[in-house]
Parts: C-alpha cells; structure tokens; sequence
C-alpha cells in the first residue's frame, strides 16, 4: 500500500524522515506536504511559505514530533503584510517526553482559588460554586533530583474572554500549569515548545488541522480586538489596553521595541511603529503576557 502523503510531494523534492517519539516507523515531511495536509490555512486560505514550513519541519524533526498524530500544529492568520505562521504544541507531546525521560517520577496538578476569602490550592480542576479561579499549578517529581519542579501561574495571564477559556478555564490553566512545570523539568526536550492555549493566536476562528486527533480542541482566537477601516486588528488599541492592564506606559513599550531592534530608533510612538512594523506589533500583541514581564523586568533593573 502506498504512503498518501507522497500524492502531494512535488518532483525532485527533497523528504525529511526521522523517528517520532513513541514510534517505531519513519515519517515523511516536505514543504509541499506540509503545505498541502498540515498547515491550517488562515481565513482567506493562504498557506505558509517554504521558508515557514521548513522551519516547522526543524522543529518537529528536532523534537521528534508527529504531526500526523497531532503531536503539533502549524497555525496561520492574516495580516497587513501578509499571512503568518505559528508552531503550536499538542499537550500529548508534553506528556510522551515526559513519560520516557528516565527521571520523571510522575506530576500532580491542580488549580488555585479564593474560597470564603482564604487562598486554596486544589488538586485536578474541580472546584466548588462560588470559587473564584486564581490560577494553575504543577509539581513535577524526579526520580534522583532531591527537589521538584513547581510552578504556579495566574489565570488573567492566559484567560480568554470567550471560546473554551469560557467553558472550562481550570482546565486550561492547568494544562498551562503542567506545561510550565514540564518545560522547567526538561529543558533539553521541551525547550521552544508551547501549548496553543499558551500562546492563543489574533486571528479569527481558524479549522481543526486534518490530522489533528483532537477535534474537539479547534483553535480559538485570542480576546476580541477592534479592526480599523481596512479591516485589519488595530494592534494600537490592543497595546494600549494591555499596558494599561499591567502598569506599563506607552513610552515605556516603544523604548523596549526599539531596544529589541523590531522598530527603527526613529519611532516614538505606537503608530510611528504600526505604520512600517506592523508584524512586529502583532507578535507583541499575540505574545503579550511575555513581553509584559520582560518590560517589568528591564524596569526594575533600571531602577536599582
């Protein structure tokens, strides 16, 4: 029986096969391959470069991921300057790299709430009428490591005003939670990887990947932002609330971008920067929660 996935390689294209974790037999993965069967096109169906899906094929390569068993996806979404791509994590891979490692020694995670006025840390996602949801947590346990890994996350750094953070947001930040804890455990193999709910993208609502194995899961989009008369997410906006969530000012924000190299010295201000960067606002947008702790960061050592 042949292999269907060789119906969309091109001719002389070059094949990249490797090993899965959890696998015995070698995949293949090409550009046109990744084009054609694992990209999620954005709204308007357009599907990632060659550049992109090479890189995507890297990274699964590097990491042994199996697309085909929705160990990760590569996510798309429109913007001004055209379509953009984003790698995304499945939680299965995080658990398989876990469970083979020979020092994990298993994990237990749960979810933080304010009960009766009293902060509480539960195990699993369970919690009661009248809780109010702080955030995650996660322990991982090794086998010959005398301390474990433990982290604890807020929920307002990821949650979502709609879509599955609605319906179920203990379940989501503890999957966040475990994420984080893992990642910290084992660098090494988890090093880059993110869940989507980690990083939710700014595009409108896109389709479940074909092989995804997970239907349920389809991608959501990140909260709701206004659009400017092109039609386009008016990223401004969207910054300038978000600074002003978090205590940070707008000159603030554009000395860290021009710091970064993503914007010319020139640019003073959030629109100087829309009008030539305007990628470059979308992945502050869509990565906020991280470029917000690294400004605070950056502020703090500034000040001592």
């Amino acid at each position: 029986m042949s292999d269907p996935t060789t119906a969309v390689v091109k001719k002389e294209e070059k094949l990249m096969e490797y090993v899965p974790f959890g696998a015995e037999d070698k995949i293949k993965l090409s550009v046109s391959i990744v084009q054609n069967l694992i990209a999620v096109k954005t709204r308007t169906g357009k599907t990632c470069s060659d550049t992109e899906a090479i890189k995507f094929m890297m990274m699964c390569s590097a990491r042994r991921l199996n697309p085909f068993e929705g160990d990760a996806f590569l996510i798309g979404y429109d913007g001004k300057e055209g379509p953009t791509f984003s790698l995304i994590t499945a939680h299965q891979a995080f658990l398989k790299r876990a469970e083979v490692n020979k020092e994990y020694d298993g994990m237990k995670s749960g979810i933080i709430v304010e009960r009766d006025g009293q902060v509480m840390d539960l195990e699993g996602d369970f919690f009661m009428h009248g809780d109010k949801l702080l955030g995650g947590w996660a322990t991982v346990y090794f086998k010959n490591r005398k301390q474990p890994m433990h982290k604890r996350i807020r929920v307002e750094r990821f949650k979502k005003s709609f879509g599955i953070w609605l319906d179920d947001s203990a379940g989501m930040i503890c999957k966040c939670a475990e994420a984080d804890a893992l990642r910290s455990s084992f660098p090494t193999m988890l090093g880059g990887l993110y869940l989507r709910e980690e990083m939710e993208q700014s595009a409108p609502k896109t389709a479940t990947p074909i092989f995804s194995s997970t239907p349920k899961e389809a991608v959501v989009v990140d909260e709701p932002r206004e659009v400017d008369g092109d039609g386009g997410i008016n990223n401004v906006k969207a910054l300038r609330a978000l600074c002003q969530k978090d205590g940070i000012t707008e000159e603030q924000l554009v000395k860290f971008i021009v710091e970064l190299g993503l914007a010319d010295k020139s640019c003073t201000t959030l629109e100087n920067i829309e009008a030539d960067h305007e990628s470059a606002l979308s992945m502050i947008v869509e990565q906020w929660s991280d470029f917000s702790e690294k400004i605070k960061s950056s502020l703090k050592g500034g000040s001592q």
